[in-house]
């Protein structure tokens, strides 16, 4: 039975306060109140590198606004999508007790892309990221393989992980982490379409 309703961003989120992570100044990225006011979905400012990310990716896909990019690295990330490919491909499948969903970049033939922006890029950046899980739904699409095409406008990268190799232990762990980190919050949780039950016809994992 599906008891909750999540999506990486969220998960993400709840990794970096778990795990307290901190910035270069020693400060928390994520504190529980922040974390709190995501799964409630209080409006968030969007930052300028969150703003030129999306931008990149629109550049990127349809052209618009490229020339506010390096050309050479708009060319060198096209050459590797798909000759042909669908944008926005919305992935849902059932982990356990977890609806999973979201929208992965890129889809063409037998790979999966999330397009990645950074400022600083070290390798390998999404070998713990929860955007992995989309291969349980993926392959459902006879796609078992996730690509991170990844730029820091300096340079082009690529990060890739196939369902057959990836470990998924730590991530699920992490899952369960979060979802115990809800129950216990539950009075604090005003956004309850997180509990809600979810459609029916997922696709369910082995998990």
């Amino acid at each position: 039975m599906i008891k909750y309703r999540l999506y990486p961003t969220l998960i993400q989120t709840f990794s970096l306060f778990h795990h307290e992570a901190r910035n270069a100044n020693g400060e928390l990225y994520v504190s529980e109140q922040e974390l709190l006011d995501r799964i409630n979905r209080v409006p968030q400012p969007t930052t300028p590198a969150q703003q030129r990310g999306v931008n990149f990716e629109t550049a990127l896909i349809s052209g618009r606004g490229e020339e506010q990019f390096p050309t050479e690295i708009i060319q060198t990330m096209r050459k590797q999508l798909p000759m042909r490919y669908k944008t926005q491909f919305f992935v849902r499948t059932a982990i356990k007790d977890v609806e999973f969903y979201g929208m992965v970049d890129v889809v063409g033939g037998d790979r999966a892309i999330d397009i990645k922006t950074t400022a600083r890029y070290q390798a390998p950046k999404f070998a713990h990221h929860f955007q992995n899980l989309y291969l349980f739904g993926l392959k459902s699409w006879n796609i078992k393989q996730l690509d991170y095409l990844i730029t820091d406008f300096q340079n082009v990268y690529t990060e890739s992980y196939h369902y057959d190799s990836y470990n998924f232990q730590p991530l699920l762990d992490e899952l369960e982490l979060f979802t115990e980190f809800l129950e216990q919050h539950r009075k604090q949780i005003t956004d309850k379409k997180i509990f809600n039950n979810a459609q029916n016809g997922l696709q369910t994992s082995l998990f």
